[in-house]
């Protein structure tokens, strides 16, 4: 767990969340690495490493995560409909 854990995803999410997410990232690292054995074994490709961003979308999809917007297109959005920012419109 401890080689998906660090300090942005702590920012990003919260230390406990962080710690969670780092969790469910080893779970599912262990489980391909254990398939990709088998695989191995048989002759057949291993598959590819699990990635962050795997688990960031099945924890929103799970509803354990807020979704997340574009803040990007939210900033050009605004900046089109010239629109001042402000604490509402974030």
């Amino acid at each position: 767990m401890k080689h998906f854990f660090d300090y942005p995803l702590a920012e990003r999410f919260g230390y406990a969340m962080a710690v969670f997410i780092a969790a469910e990232m080893s779970d599912l690292q262990r489980a391909i690495d254990l398939t990709n054995v088998r695989r191995i074994k048989a002759g057949r490709r291993p598959l590819e490493d699990g990635l962050i961003e795997d688990v960031l979308s099945s924890l929103r999809n799970r509803g354990l995560l807020p979704a997340e917007t574009d803040v990007k297109a939210a900033n050009g959005a605004e900046q089109a409909a010239n629109v001042p920012r402000t604490k509402a419109t974030r």
